[in-house]
């Protein structure tokens, strides 16, 4: 059996903690993590860009930036054996696939394309390994689709949000995570919104909905009922947003971004 890299458990973890909307605790494990001399460089890198992913949860796009720049000069500066290479590659592109996030969300178009396609190159570059522990090449691979997708709905090219939905959807079937199945479920309804076809928006962000709810994963939950308040104007959904908005402000991610009605007193 091949040997994780010190501290992976603690920091898979604070991801599981972010992944239920306790991002206090996350970020409390994510300390540990990053404080013990003993853990390896790919993780303290790993770290750096959960808790970066935590801040652009709560909206701290322009914030994040640092520690997904910090992760990633992490990962390169680092000197590792051939065992931990795979995770050093990974450390990289959580921490690319995180900057072009965060440009995304301060709406710098250019710059987070820029970055999707360079860590896109370097993925593309590396030997295949149909051997890789999930959580490194596989998972960086899901991730970079679901932020490609993100870029196509948010700058309007819905050529690109459909082909990114539709390969998260065949990435995932390699990804043992339920949360990985869920969110890349809520990115095909999310297109499915922008496409028009409010039928099968609403169908799937109901079973997002749901799903995320038997996992106890509040944040994509939260994504769930937004989107369904949005496409499908039903009350409970505006009701759940509140609902919700308040767990996860007591779970320590008091900035919970609002949709668009909420941010106008809807």
């Amino acid at each position: 059996m091949r040997r994780e890299p010190t501290g992976v458990q603690a920091w898979q973890h604070a991801v599981e903690l972010g992944a239920q909307g306790r991002a206090a605790a996350a970020r409390r494990v994510l300390a540990t993590v990053v404080d013990d001399p003993r853990t390896a460089p790919a993780v303290v890198s790993l770290a750096h860009s959960t808790r970066a992913s935590l801040l652009r949860q709560a909206g701290g796009h322009g914030v994040a930036r640092i520690g997904d720049g910090r992760a990633c000069l992490l990962a390169v500066d680092a000197t590792a054996a051939a065992s931990e290479s795979e995770w050093l590659h990974a450390a990289w592109l959580d921490g690319l696939i995180g900057l072009a996030a965060d440009n995304l969300g301060l709406g710098d178009f250019a710059a987070s394309r820029r970055l999707l396609d360079r860590a896109a190159a370097h993925a593309a570059a590396q030997p295949r390994n149909d051997g890789a522990d999930w959580r490194t090449a596989p998972r960086t691979a899901l991730r970079l689709s679901w932020v490609r997708c993100e870029w196509g709905l948010y700058s309007g090219r819905m050529d690109v949000a459909r082909a990114a939905a539709a390969r998260s959807a065949d990435l995932v079937a390699v990804v043992p995570s339920p949360r990985h199945r869920i969110k890349t479920a809520l990115i095909g309804a999310a297109v499915a919104a922008a496409d028009g076809d409010v039928e099968a928006a609403a169908t799937a962000g109901r079973g997002v909905f749901v799903d995320a709810g038997e996992h106890g994963f509040l944040p994509l939950q939260w994504a769930a009922a937004a989107l369904l308040a949005g496409v499908d104007g039903a009350p409970e959904y505006q009701s759940e947003l509140g609902v919700l908005r308040d767990r996860l402000a007591r779970r320590g991610m008091p900035f919970a971004p609002l949709s668009s009605d909420e941010r106008h007193g809807r």
